[in-house]
């Protein structure tokens, strides 16, 4: 009877221990996952801005390369401009400014053809890569590598798209550089933390945009209805872009408004 009970008690006590294990690995991974997530979807994001500032300057360089100070969404052209493009420097040779020149300018100036200007070209990616030491901080290979979002095993590119600006006499080309989240974020894992993200995202937007009929549709519709129906709500008013799921995401520059005369980067928005 004894033994019996004894295993009986054994039995109980295992019982019990695996229950309590159980349920501290339960309030554990209730706990961790978020912190996990928060970790994961932060050092993500971080990697894919550090890749973008380098396309930033890529495009800002190619731009003021064309003669018609347009940008391009063809990466192959931006490629090829990156491995293989210059950039002309123009400086002056003689300071105007100073008297000791006057003399010298004065019988240059003679020679109708003669310009007070010095031109140099340097290869692109010496100058629009370089640190600040004036090395290339990226190999070729990194370079041929740059249309691809990180974590993506270099099958997803940032989307480019571009337009026009007009205002009055005022005309400017825009791009907009993105990366959804979609794309980098591994939903796998971490499925209902990344609509959770996405959800805080979603109701951030509504927020702070005009109360118009279609934000107030969005939000009664809610995240997962307005971002999977099949007629989109559109975003913007001279460029409007679809509210899908990869409207959410790492994005640099606007086809909305130019944001400064560099061509409407501004820096990373999400």
């Amino acid at each position: 009877m004894k033994n019996s009970r004894s295993i009986l008690v054994s039995i109980a006590t295992v019982v019990l221990v695996a229950g309590v294990a159980a349920l501290v690995w339960w309030i554990w991974s209730m706990v961790s996952t978020p912190i996990q997530f928060e970790q994961h979807f932060a050092e993500r994001t971080a990697k894919v801005i550090e890749k973008e500032q380098y396309i930033v300057k890529l495009v800002q360089a190619y731009r003021e390369s064309n003669p018609k100070k347009e940008f391009t969404t063809n990466w192959d052209e931006l490629t090829e401009f990156a491995l293989n493009g210059t950039m002309e420097y123009r400086s002056q040779i003689y300071d105007e400014n100073n008297l000791e020149n006057a003399a010298i300018l004065e019988e240059l100036s003679k020679d109708k053809n003669w310009k007070n200007e010095r031109v140099v070209a340097v290869p692109v990616r010496d100058t629009v890569f370089d640190d600040a030491f004036g090395k290339c901080r990226l190999s070729i290979d990194e370079i041929k590598h740059l249309r691809y979002i990180p974590f993506t095993n270099n099958q997803e590119e940032f989307k480019l798209d571009t337009a026009t600006y007009e205002s009055g006499a005022y005309r400017t080309h825009l791009i907009r550089c993105h990366a959804p989240y979609i794309k980098f974020i591994d939903t796998d894992t971490f499925n209902q933390e990344f609509w959770n993200e996405l959800n805080d995202q979603f109701e951030y937007f509504i927020n702070h945009q005009e109360a118009d009929e279609d934000m107030k549709k969005m939000k009664a519709d809610g995240l997962k209805t307005a971002v999977t129906k099949a007629e989109k709500y559109m975003i913007g008013d001279n460029n409007p872009i679809p509210m899908d799921l990869e409207f959410f995401g790492v994005t640099f520059g606007s086809l909305e408004e130019p944001t400064n005369e560099a061509g409407n980067w501004g820096g990373s928005a999400k």
